[in-house]
C-alpha cells in the first residue's frame, strides 16, 4: 500500500469509514515530481503527486481505488493555504478537461476563432492556473482515469448520484487527513453533472469537514425544473436567454441589434420570465391576436420564424434551435458552444458537434502529461476519459431508477453547507453560448433558493459549456476563482 493510503487510515472518520487495501502492483506509486512555474505573474515551486487512495465499505472490504493528481506549493502554510478539489461531469468522466484546459499547470492549445480549424495537439505552460493562491487536487471518480472499483465494491453503488458523490466526499476526507490539511480552507469545483455531485457533497461534508466554498460551473442542479420536457412551460422561459444570445451572435436577431450581450441576456430573461412565461402558461386559452404578437416578438429575438412558434405552442427546444437557426445555410450549431457551426447531417446520418473537434487532444495530451511531466510509469493508455457503461447510472436521493429529471430537490443539498460554515460561499458560472446548461436556469436556481445573497456569486462567460477554452474567459474564470478562494468578491 502507498504511504498516502497508510496515513489516511490513521485519521479515518467514524462517519466516513476509510481503509486501505493491498497495493495492486509494486509500481503503484505515488509518483512525486518537483516543478517550478510562473503563474499569475508569481514564481511558484510546487510538488506534483499522482497517488492512490483506497477506500473501503462498511464491511471493511476495499471498494474503490482513487488515483488523483495533486499540485501543492512547496513551503505553503497548510493552516492558511486553500485546497481546491476539481472534477468534471458526465456521468462519469475524468478530470482531464479541467486539468488540461482550465486549471492545471499545463494547458492544451485551442483555436480562438470558432471558424478556424482545430489546432494540432500541443501543450504549454498555463500562466493562468490558480496555483499562486491555492493547491489543486484533480479527482478522477470511480472507473475514470486510473481510478477503479475493487472486487469488494459494487458498480451499482458507484454508478449512482448518492454513491458517486459519497465516494468522492470520502476521498476528500482521506486526502485532507493524509496530507495534514485539516486547517486549510477547502473548496470544491464541479462542472456539468459534477455540479449535481458537488451539491450532494456539500451536504455530505457539512457535518464532517465543512467546505469553505462550492463552484457550480455549467450548473445542472435544477435540471428537474428547467429540462425541456413536453409542456414544461418554465423550461422554455428559463432557456430563452441562451437562444437570444446565440441568435444575436450570429446576426439573426434584429431585436438585439446594437445591444451588448449582457443586455441581451438581462432583457430576454426579464421578458421570458414575465410576458412569455405567462403566455406559455395560458396555453390554448391565449387569445389568437396575442399569440401572434408573442410569436413575432420571439422571431425578432431568436431568429426563428413566427410560423414555427405558432405551429409549436410558442416554444422551441434547444435541440431544434441548433438545427433551425442556420438551416437555410445548411449548417447546424454546436450544442456545447453555439458559436461553432458545421454542415448539417444528411438524412439518416448522425452529425458531429462542431465544437467537439477543438478539444479532441485532451485525452492524448493528458496521457502525455502523466508520462512525460509527472513520471507515471503505468501504461497511460489505461487512463480512461470516461467510465464504461454509464447508461446504468441511477439518480435521486434513494439511488432509485430514473434520470437526472426525477422529482428530487438537488439544490437543498447545498443548504447544510451554508449553515455549517458562516463563511461558505457559492459561485455559479455559465457560458453564454452553451446550449446544454444555460444562463437562465442558473439565475432561476438562485431566485428559488433562500441562500444568503451576499454569499452567492453569479458569473457569465463568453463561450460555451467549457467557456474557459476562450482565452479571455479563461482569464476571467481563473481571476474569479482567485477572488473566491482568497475572500475577495469576484468581478
Amino acid at each position: 500500500m502507498t504511504e498516502i493510503t497508510k496515513r489516511a487510515l490513521l485519521g479515518a472518520s467514524a462517519l466516513l469509514p476509510l481503509a486501505a487495501g493491498p497495493a495492486l502492483a509494486a509500481e503503484s506509486g505515488p509518483f512525486v515530481t518537483r516543478h517550478s512555474g510562473v503563474f499569475n505573474g508569481l514564481k511558484v515551486d510546487y510538488v506534483a503527486t499522482v497517488g492512490e487512495t483506497v477506500l473501503n465499505g462498511a464491511d471493511g472490504q476495499p471498494t474503490v481505488r482513487f488515483v488523483c493528481t495533486s499540485y501543492v506549493k512547496a513551503g505553503g502554510d497548510p493552516a492558511r493555504r486553500p485546497v481546491l478539489f476539481a472534477f468534471n461531469g458526465g456521468p462519469s468522466s475524468s478530470s482531464a478537461t479541467l486539468h488540461m484546459v482550465a486549471l492545471g499547470p499545463k494547458r492544451i492549445a485551442v483555436a480562438q476563432d470558432p471558424k478556424a480549424p482545430p489546432l494540432p495537439a500541443s501543450m504549454s505552460d498555463n500562466p493562468l492556473t490558480v496555483l499562486d493562491v491555492a493547491d489543486l487536487v484533480f479527482i478522477d471518480p470511480a472507473e475514470t482515469g486510473f481510478s477503479r472499483i475493487l472486487p469488494g465494491g459494487k458498480r451499482d453503488y458507484f454508478y449512482s448520484i448518492g454513491g458517486d458523490s459519497q465516494s468522492v466526499s470520502d476521498f476528500i476526507v482521506a486526502w485532507i487527513r493524509a496530507n495534514g490539511r485539516e486547517a486549510s480552507p477547502k473548496y470544491v469545483l464541479g462542472e456539468s453533472y459534477g455540479t449535481q455531485r458537488g451539491a450532494f457533497m456539500a451536504g455530505q461534508l457539512a457535518p464532517v469537514m465543512p467546505l469553505a466554498g462550492l463552484f457550480l460551473f455549467g450548473q445542472a442542479v435544477n435540471m428537474i425544473e428547467t429540462s425541456q420536457r413536453a409542456k414544461n412551460a418554465l423550461a422554455y422561459a428559463t432557456n430563452l436567454p441562451a437562444l437570444c444570445a446565440i441568435a444575436a451572435y450570429h446576426g439573426k436577431a434584429p431585436a438585439w441589434k446594437g445591444q451588448s450581450m449582457e443586455a441581451v441576456v438581462d432583457r430576454s430573461y426579464a421578458w421570458g420570465m414575465g410576458e412569455y412565461l405567462q403566455a406559455l402558461l395560458q396555453g390554448y386559452d391565449l387569445p389568437e391576436a396575442k399569440r401572434r404578437r408573442v410569436a413575432e416578438r420571439l422571431q425578432a429575438m431568436t431568429g426563428i420564424g413566427a410560423d414555427y412558434y405558432l405551429a409549436n405552442d410558442l416554444a422551441i427546444t434547444k435541440i431544434a434551435f441548433l438545427r433551425e437557426l442556420l438551416k437555410a445555410e445548411g449548417q447546424v450549431l454546436g450544442m456545447y458552444d453555439a458559436r461553432y457551426v458545421g454542415p448539417a447531417a444528411k438524412p439518416g446520418e448522425r452529425g458531429a458537434d462542431p465544437f467537439m473537434a477543438t478539444i479532441e487532444p485532451i485525452t492524448p495530451m493528458m496521457r502525455e502529461h502523466l508520462s512525460r511531466n509527472l513520471g507515471v510509469t503505468w501504461p497511460v493508455g489505461d487512463y480512461r476519459p470516461y467510465a464504461p457503461d454509464t447508461h446504468t447510472w441511477t439518480w435521486g436521493g434513494t439511488l432509485g431508477p430514473g434520470g437526472p429529471f426525477l422529482d428530487y430537490d438537488y439544490p437543498s443539498r447545498i443548504d447544510p453547507a451554508f449553515k455549517a460554515n458562516p463563511d461558505f460561499r457559492l459561485m455559479i458560472g455559465t457560458g453564454i453560448y452553451d446550449l446544454t446548461t444555460t444562463v437562465g436556469p442558473a439565475r432561476y436556481l438562485v431566485t428559488r433558493s433562500n441562500w444568503p445573497r451576499d454569499r452567492v456569486f453569479q458569473r457569465q462567460y463568453v463561450g460555451g459549456h467549457m467557456a474557459y477554452t476562450h482565452v479571455p474567459s479563461h482569464k476571467a474564470f481563473t481571476d474569479d476563482i482567485r477572488a473566491w478562494v482568497t475572500g475577495g468578491r469576484p468581478a
